[in-house]
């Protein structure tokens, strides 16, 4: 079983014990070790290089971004999973982080006692993250044998009629804040079509990225809730740690019905859950994009898409922080394009206005 190489630096004594207690314990995770400071972590330089580091982005005389700068500098191929608390202050740093280069963030309980009330249940989520960290293809600083173009399967059905497209769905993970941040900004305010998005976060991030996302574009940008209405010009983002669906009710309104089901591809919300409900409620007015992101979540989905007669997106491998989501799309010949990310949003609109004549707002 491969093993992954993992360092955690933190300045708790109780974090420590609770980051190597449940790292060592792991099979597939060959721990280098848990240091104190960062200093001690980074005289580390000549052994053997980690393939994750856990950073505590809130330690005593460290500012955040100067630690995380010097930890990707130390060593550039690894993947960074910051650590915060589970405050405002924290969650919001993390988002900060995340645009900076951490790969993940990952909050802990507030108060010691709190932390060491159920070390287990933290230890489950954070292998869970260690391991969809360790199989991504690629990382934030170091991108190789990217995919040419002719390796992949052509465009699905490229010279086929387009149909009106009706609801525009996302699918995102990693890197998904800077990449969204790109995409919907260059959306115009008149855009005449409804958003579903699925950014794999937990709870309170996907509000304040819905709040940060709002600020920047001229469409409106919600943290999606049950009960809501889909509306054109409106992007709503699944909530973290539930699943979003659609649902058409009796005289044609579409609203969102979230729900805690099993996760699936190690993930709530899922990509595949949100597909597979657009696809039951618009069919072949559905247009799909599959943006940056660890995985295939999205992948099966994407079928169903198709199968319908929708329109189905991917980001390209050379634009994203990790091709594993828009990868498998394209892999698997689902895309109707492969795109780069500064091409997304202009192609979506371009779709969205070539099948509705004009991008005047609907009622």
């Amino acid at each position: 079983m491969p093993r992954t190489r993992v360092l955690a630096i933190d300045d708790s004594a109780l974090a420590r014990k609770i980051l190597k207690d449940g790292l060592s314990a792991a099979a597939d995770v060959d721990l280098l070790g848990v240091c104190g400071t960062l200093g001690i972590a980074l005289s580390r330089g000549s052994e053997t290089p980690p393939q994750v580091v856990v950073l505590d982005l809130f330690m005593a005389d460290e500012d955040w971004s100067s630690s995380l700068a010097r930890v990707r500098s130390a060593w550039p191929r690894a993947r960074v999973l910051a650590l915060v608390p589970d405050s405002p202050e924290g969650l919001a740093i993390g988002q900060q982080a995340r645009a900076a280069g951490a790969l993940d963030v990952i909050a802990r309980p507030l108060t010691d006692a709190e932390f060491n009330s159920d070390p287990a249940a933290f230890c489950e989520r954070l292998l869970g993250k260690v391991r969809a960290m360790s199989l991504a293809a690629t990382n934030v600083l170091a991108r190789t044998n990217i995919l040419p173009r002719s390796a992949l399967p052509a465009p699905r059905r490229a010279a086929r009629a387009v149909p009106r497209i009706d609801v525009l769905a996302i699918g995102v993970s990693t890197g998904g804040p800077n990449a969204l941040a790109e995409v919907l900004p260059a959306l115009p305010e008149s855009f005449p079509i409804p958003i579903v998005i699925v950014q794999h976060m937990p709870p309170v991030f996907t509000a304040n990225l819905a709040q940060n996302l709002d600020a920047l574009s001229r469409i409106d940008v919600r943290e999606a809730a049950d009960g809501v209405e889909l509306r054109p010009g409106v992007a709503l983002i699944a909530p973290g740690d539930r699943h979003m669906t659609v649902e058409r009710k009796p005289g044609g309104a579409v609203q969102i019905v979230t729900n805690q089901d099993a996760p699936e591809n190690f993930c709530r919300p899922a990509v595949d859950v949100l597909f597979r409900s657009v696809a039951s409620c618009f069919g072949s007015g559905t247009l799909a994009v599959v943006l940056t992101g660890m995985g295939q979540d999205g992948l099966l989905g994407a079928q169903v898409i198709a199968a319908a007669g929708g329109t189905v997106l991917a980001q390209d491998e050379g634009s994203s922080v990790v091709w594993g989501m828009p990868g498998a799309i394209a892999r698997q010949g689902l895309a109707d394009d492969i795109l780069p990310l500064n091409r997304v949003a202009p192609d979506i609109v371009r779709r969205v206005t070539g099948t509705r004549g004009d991008l005047a707002r609907e009622a």
